[in-house]
């Protein structure tokens, strides 16, 4: 494992372990450290899944950049992700000079 993969798992881990502290002081759910480190992975193997799709379907798109299109693309299957996603770029578009 390559420095920057250990430092990108030890990021996602970090956040995971405080979402799960978090929702610990919000719910009273006890989570194991066994759990957060599983959590953790699929975290990051869906992260990685993800981020080479996306440079897919920019490749099949005959684009050196991923779009927004991209991601709405990734997220289809998801309709809460996607209508977020949705809310988030109409939001955008409001404050662009575009």
């Amino acid at each position: 494992m390559n420095t920057e993969s250990s430092s990108a798992r030890s990021a996602v881990w970090f956040a995971v372990a405080q979402l799960c502290a978090h929702d610990e002081s919000e719910t009273g759910t006890a989570f194991s450290p066994t759990f957060v480190d599983a959590l953790s992975q699929v975290v990051f193997a869906q992260a990685e899944t993800m981020g080479a799709d996306l440079e897919l379907f920019a490749k099949h798109a005959k684009r050196a950049k991923v779009s927004v299109d991209d991601v709405k693309l990734c997220a289809r299957r998801n309709e809460h992700l996607l209508q977020i996603l949705a809310d988030k770029i109409e939001a955008g578009k409001g404050g662009s000079t575009k």
